[in-house]
């Protein structure tokens, strides 16, 4: 268990994280949802601790913390972070570099073959980094991680620069390290992606967790709605014109979210058909997404 107690973290008069607290448990996604400048890679850097916080700790299995050099060391045989593009080495080739990494983490050498093989990578992994891609590139960072074979996995962008192919190539690993019982703490823009791997998501404001949602709860009729999409005028054309159910929210300023949980099948069907009445077609049922909950608390904020 990874366990983030009270990080507090300022620059200067600039609040970044205020008392941010969370725990991430064995064979969990966590994802980290926000704009750039708000505190996703802050709190990565001090989970590794690349950055010190103003005030609270980070801990695995309450066992081991950076309270000493030695317990910093064990700390760092459990975590490992998907390395920047700018930190490969232009000379070094592919092979070269995991190997590197299999060795700082003292995994077996054996295991890279097989990581070469499931990215897709025996073309051009025995050529010197400077002829490669960014989608290469950001393979090899990839691959890097999985050389080092963590137990908590800590990811910033890992899908930037990728192509479709490739973000569903490292999309299915990401499952299967799931299942071995991985820790991955992932940042991503994303969005509509990382609702397929996912078992949480946090979404930071302020320098707060603003929001967390849960894989668990999609067949939760608690977080179950019927989704409307409607532009601001139909909006409120509709809402003039007729009562909305209580907890409906307008999201966006583009969905109108009407919560399933105080509806019997008759006030469902009869409220669908009002709105396809209306020569509204555009209708679902489902959870309000990452992407959707993204533009209601971020980009109305402009």
């Amino acid at each position: 268990m990874l366990k983030i107690s009270k990080i507090y973290k300022s620059f200067g008069k600039k609040e970044i994280l205020k008392e941010v607290d969370f725990e991430a448990n064995r064979g969990e996604i966590i994802g980290l949802v926000a704009p750039n400048g708000t505190g996703k890679s802050t709190i990565l850097n001090i989970i590794m601790n690349f950055l010190s916080p103003d005030s609270g700790s980070i801990s695995i299995s309450d066992k081991y913390d950076y309270s000493s050099k030695k317990l910093e060391i064990k700390m760092h045989q459990h975590l490992s972070f998907l390395p920047e593009l700018s930190d490969l080495y232009e000379e070094l080739n592919g092979l070269e570099h995991l190997r590197l990494y299999a060795k700082m983490w003292k995994k077996d050498v054996r295991r890279i073959e097989v990581i070469i093989s499931d990215l897709n990578m025996e073309s051009y992994v025995k050529k010197p980094v400077r002829t490669y891609s960014l989608g290469m590139r950001q393979r090899l960072a990839f691959a890097m991680l999985l050389a080092a074979d963590t137990d908590i996995m800590l990811m910033d962008e890992v899908m930037n620069g990728l192509d479709p192919d490739n973000v569903t190539l490292i999309t299915n690993i990401l499952i299967k390290l799931k299942s071995q019982g991985k820790i991955i703490l992932i940042a991503s823009h994303l969005l509509d992606n990382l609702d397929l791997y996912a078992d949480r998501i946090l979404f930071f404001r302020n320098g707060n967790i603003l929001l967390e949602t849960r894989e668990e709860d999609k067949d939760n009729l608690d977080q179950t709605y019927i989704k409307i999409h409607l532009n601001t005028k139909e909006y409120q054309r509709i809402i003039s014109n007729k009562t909305i159910p209580k907890g409906s929210r307008y999201i966006a300023d583009k969905i109108l979210a009407i919560p399933l949980k105080e509806l019997s099948k008759d006030e469902i069907s009869n409220l669908i058909q009002f709105f396809l009445d209306q020569n509204i077609l555009n209708i679902t049922i489902g959870q309000i997404g990452t992407a959707e909950w993204y533009e209601e608390f971020y980009n109305k904020m402009v």
